[in-house]
């Protein structure tokens, strides 16, 4: 797991882009030790997406795109909850058990703003742990 420690950090250097870059905020109510929130202006979304493409590559799951079958039977999918038909979903395999992904949430309620998510789904419990106690207030 070790090993994994630089490769995750240095995708985590996107956090700094989005927030000196874009002046996003982050959101200090999300409890989980290994997700970043941050809420942003839905205008800077297609250039925060270029940025996000630097360190993940194209979106796996585009917006304007349904993911019906991916929801129900893609373990990713479900473990972040899955994903509606305008949201995007970039994500970066670190190994056979541990992903990062970055994703944005349009809100309903208030279309002019997005929610810019920054996580990593650990499939194994020990896995978890590990990187909840290594990257604390890295997220």
């Amino acid at each position: 797991m070790n090993k994994h420690l630089p490769e995750i950090r240095k995708i985590l250097g996107l956090i700094d882009i989005i927030e000196g870059k874009y002046k996003i905020k982050p959101n200090h109510d999300v409890d989980d030790p290994l997700l970043y929130c941050g809420v942003a202006d839905s205008n800077l979304i297609t250039q925060l997406g270029e940025e996000v493409e630097k360190f993940f590559g194209k979106p796996y799951k585009p917006a304007g795109e349904g993911a019906f079958f991916k929801n129900f039977f893609d373990r990713f999918m479900r473990e972040v909850g899955g994903a509606r038909k305008d949201q995007t979903l970039f994500r970066k395999e670190i190994s056979d058990s541990i992903v990062i992904y970055c994703a944005f949430w349009p809100w309903g309620s208030n279309p002019v703003k997005t929610s810019v998510r920054i996580g990593l789904v650990c499939y194994g419990a020990d896995e978890r742990d590990f990187f909840t106690r290594e990257l604390k207030g890295e997220f």
